[in-house]
């Protein structure tokens, strides 16, 4: 009996290997990808843990309600350990550094709430940037606690009295200007400079216009103050969750997914506008049969459940990552909003996370998951399959389309599903005017688009390449049109004598 249970259990293992959904669903990682008709389907993994940093790695007590960390060009980490209201300075090796613990403002003891939440360090003036979200607050210091400035909320005109100072997450640019995320704040960032001067909002999340907000737009012209108050379309956009800063002086900024704005993931230029071909985008309502065009962000339909996206990072490369803290997935793109690949998930296993709050990138192209329950930050590193598709995109990015070749087929070898590299190949064969290859494999690629272009251009080719017949040929059908009456005549003509020759002949025998 022993036996027999031992070989039926051995058999059910064989048959969940075999089948690469079931072994995608057991992983930690979980990694996958879509098809051409945006169907989730098993992956090879691109990321796989490197390590996980916590106490005991850096020999030090633990985290207590960690909320966010902040990596510079020298991969050294500056972890906000909002809990126990300090800052933890991390080397590029993951070797802790020192304990901010302790500051000082003029001398006097000074002391972070324990809702702190956001956490920036400027380069260029090497100073931390901390969002002292309780006590209302920005705290500038350097890293070894000496607090040099202090900024309140600003005082202006276009900033209601009553409204409540709570900064959550903050950036700055090269010209000293801070971003600041408020809480309840839906008017995008607020812009101060450094003398605490308000310069106005920043960012604010579009409106989505579809046929109910034009509706509501029309009515509101003939409605009171008091009716529109009373109204239950306001088509109120929501804040930002996040903001992040790219090394191209962009702004990255997500929010939590819904039908009201237009993208909860924008890339933001100097004046607010995003520049990230996001239109069409579903998030929570697209349905399991429905098509997304190639080139548009998309998620699984069984991860519709209002997605609330609370972090983002990018890359030299203009790869983003962006963090579902409902799900604990992370989702990477290309600058084109193609998706490269989707891993995490919530669980206890190595590469899962409980509460996920923050990420970040380093140059290694390594992403640090920040979990605030567990107390944790997960390294994860790019795996061979990860670094082709780098490579392959890098050189795609760069015009080099023929050498990029040789890592999509690589790509392909370990992902027959992965319909970018088929569209990347696609495009190098229509590079190298090989248009027959480039239709088949933009064809594979579910590429629309681009498989019309390379069937346009290959029947050019065709006509370009039997000109010379074809014109001939164009020639004759003319020629016959032009005489066909004359040609016609002379053949009933010729029809005739040849009748009445055969009548003669008949009659003289």
């Amino acid at each position: 009996m022993k036996r027999l249970m031992a070989a039926f259990l051995a058999a059910v293992c064989l048959v969940l290997a075999a089948d690469p959904a079931v072994a995608a669903a057991s992983s930690p990682d979980r990694a996958y990808t879509y098809d051409e008709e945006y169907n989730a389907v098993p992956s090879t993994n691109s990321f796989q843990v490197k390590l996980i940093i916590d106490e005991n790695s850096l020999g030090c007590d633990g985290f207590s309600s960690a909320q966010d960390l902040f990596v510079d060009s020298e991969d050294q980490i500056y972890l906000l350990d909002s809990g126990k209201g300090r800052v933890l300075w991390i080397d590029e090796d993951y070797n802790l550094v020192d304990v901010i613990d302790s500051f000082t403002y003029n001398g006097e003891p000074l002391t972070l709430a324990p809702g702190a939440q956001g956490i920036f360090y400027r380069e260029m003036t090497q100073e931390l940037y901390i969002a002292d979200t309780d006590q209302d607050r920005i705290v500038v210091s350097d890293r070894f606690g000496n607090v040099s400035r202090i900024y309140e909320k600003p005082v202006s005109a276009l900033l209601d009295d009553n409204l409540a100072y709570k900064p959550t997450k903050i950036i700055v640019d090269n010209m000293g200007i801070m971003y600041v995320i408020s809480r309840n704040v839906n008017t995008g960032a607020l812009m101060i400079d450094e003398n605490n001067e308000f310069l106005g909002f920043y960012g604010v999340n579009a409106i989505k216009e579809t046929w109910e907000v034009r509706m509501e737009f029309m009515w509101r012209q003939f409605l009171t103050d008091e009716q529109i108050r009373q109204s239950e379309n306001s088509f109120q956009p929501t804040e930002l969750n996040n903001l992040y800063w790219s090394e191209d002086r962009f702004i990255y900024a997500v929010s939590p997914a819904n039908d009201t704005i237009a993208s909860p993931v924008v890339k933001l230029n100097a004046v607010g506008d995003n520049v990230l071909d996001t239109e069409g985008v579903y998030f929570g309502d697209l349905s399991v049969n429905e098509i997304v065009p190639a080139g548009q962000l998309a998620l699984a339909d069984d991860e519709k459940n209002n997605p609330v996206f609370s972090d983002i990072t990018a890359d030299s490369e203009g790869v983003f990552t962006i963090l579902d803290s409902t799900s604990g997935k992370l989702y990477q793109y290309d600058d084109s909003c193609n998706l490269l690949t989707v891993f995490g998930g919530l669980g206890y296993q190595k590469g899962l996370f409980t509460l996920p709050i923050a990420i970040e990138s380093n140059s290694r192209n390594e992403i640090l998951v920040l979990d605030s329950q567990k107390n944790t930050i997960t390294v994860m590193e790019q795996t061979y399959y990860g670094k082709m598709i780098r490579e392959a995109l890098f050189l795609h990015n760069e015009g080099l389309y023929e050498e990029a070749l040789e890592p999509w087929f690589e790509v392909l070898r370990m992902n027959a599903n992965y319909y970018i590299a088929y569209i990347g190949i696609g495009k190098a064969y229509m590079n190298m005017k090989d248009y027959e290859q480039a239709e088949y494999y933009f064809k594979l690629g579910g590429d629309k688009e681009n498989y019309a272009a390379a069937k346009s251009a290959l029947r050019a080719e065709v006509l370009r390449d039997n000109f010379a017949l074809i014109s001939a040929v164009v020639v004759l059908v003319m020629l016959f049109i032009l005489f066909y009456d004359g040609i016609k005549r002379s053949l009933m003509k010729a029809a005739g004598i040849l009748r009445n020759g055969r009548k003669q002949r008949e009659e003289r025998t």
